[in-house]
């Protein structure tokens, strides 16, 4: 470090910088001034307190009281720095307050559930809603149950699945029992404890199949032959239909009657009748075949050898599901010659008003197939004149 001399002869005298760093740069100054006049704008009045860290106006000024206010708080440009709460107060005095009934940790509410009120948070727990799933699971059960056996009051509809319950073979190998049952031998019906095996697997139980499919083939053939008649009309079709079951519910009575008048004991329900019954509707069809390509020479032919084939079949049916009962149902004998004589006087009545009733059965479906039809019966005259 030489010194030059000065123009004047003497040395030059170094300039001082001491009060430049003292006093720091004022540059950081211009951002404490702008974050202090926002603050000042946007706080309450409380925040302009001097004892809560607030700017004031004289701070704002670098004067000569800048100094002082620099060597108490230190270095000028860190003061930002050392007191964070004055970065976060304007930001949380202009958060917006909420409301009273807002929905948080404070007002009791689920968190991460808006929406819903606090003493409604206890259902959102898992276990609250396996519970109330379980008890809901368990009433639609009872309601089920409950309307099941309401419903099976009325419509017996597990009695009505073991008649439905056939396969082809079955029906193939019943119709041909139907229309040529003297070719069978054993009549005999099968049990499985005590309870009849469904029709698939006895080709001897009575079925609701094969009578509802002849019922709606007779009511749709009918309209066939009709139409050839030239007499068809849509009316016709459900007259057809409300006659046939007319008279299927007519005998149903008739045949109810007569077991309760006559005091028959028998193991025949009322579905069993009905299938029984219903089988005629099969031989009306085979009788409205013939009589469609062989007139009424063909009518007459069809329904003598049906009617024929219906009783012989129902006879040896009901033989074997009644008669056959009466060894079963029979009391113990007795050594009182009395008792012993009512017995067989009872056993000769039961067996003679159960012939009167297979007889009834097997006489009246003849009958009714005739009387189903014979509106049917091809004219040849009208035939020739159309």
């Amino acid at each position: 470090n030489q010194s030059f001399p000065a123009s004047n002869g003497g040395p030059k005298k170094p300039k001082r910088v001491s009060d430049v760093n003292a006093m720091g740069t004022p540059a950081p100054m211009a951002q404490f001034n702008t974050f202090d006049q926002a603050a000042t704008a946007a706080a309450p009045p409380m925040a302009t307190n001097m004892g809560y860290g607030a700017s004031n106006p004289a701070v704002n000024q670098f004067d000569a009281y800048g100094q002082a206010y620099g060597n108490q708080y230190g270095n000028y440009p860190n003061l930002p720095q050392q007191q964070p709460p004055q970065q976060q107060l304007p930001a949380q005095m202009n958060m917006p307050q909420q409301a009273p009934n807002a929905v948080g940790p404070q007002s009791g509410g689920a968190p991460g559930m808006p929406g819903y009120p606090g003493q409604f948070a206890m259902f959102q727990q898992p276990i609250v809603q396996d519970m109330a799933l379980q008890y809901g699971q368990k009433l639609a059960d009872q309601g089920k149950e409950l309307v099941h056996s309401q419903f099976e009051k009325y419509i017996p509809v597990t009695k009505l699945k073991y008649y439905f319950a056939v396969d082809n073979k079955y029906v193939v190998n019943k119709l041909r029992l139907i229309f040529f049952p003297f070719t069978q031998t054993d009549w005999s019906l099968k049990y499985d404890h005590d309870n009849p095996v469904q029709p698939r697997y006895d080709i001897n139980a009575p079925d609701l199949y094969i009578p509802t499919m002849a019922y709606i083939t007779y009511v749709v053939l009918a309209g066939i032959v009709l139409g050839f008649q030239n007499r068809f009309s849509p009316e016709q079709l459900g007259i057809q239909a409300s006659s046939a079951l007319a008279y299927s519910i007519f005998e149903l009575v008739v045949y109810n009657l007569t077991l309760y008048i006559a005091n028959i004991p028998t193991s025949l329900k009322t579905l069993d009748l009905l299938a029984l019954s219903g089988y005629k509707y099969a031989s009306i069809v085979s009788i409205l075949l013939c009589s469609i390509f062989l007139r009424k020479a063909g009518y007459y032919l069809g329904w003598l050898y049906a009617s024929a084939a219906l009783a012989f079949f129902l006879l040896r049916t009901l033989k074997a599901k009644v008669l056959s009962e009466s060894g079963q149902t029979q009391d113990a004998p007795s050594y009182d010659p009395y008792r012993q004589q009512q017995q067989q006087f009872e056993h000769t009545v039961g067996r003679k008003r159960k012939l009167y009733f297979l007889f009834l059965v097997t006489g009246l479906q003849p009958l009714l197939a005739f009387w189903l039809s014979m509106h049917l019966i091809p004219n040849d005259a009208v035939t020739a004149a159309a």
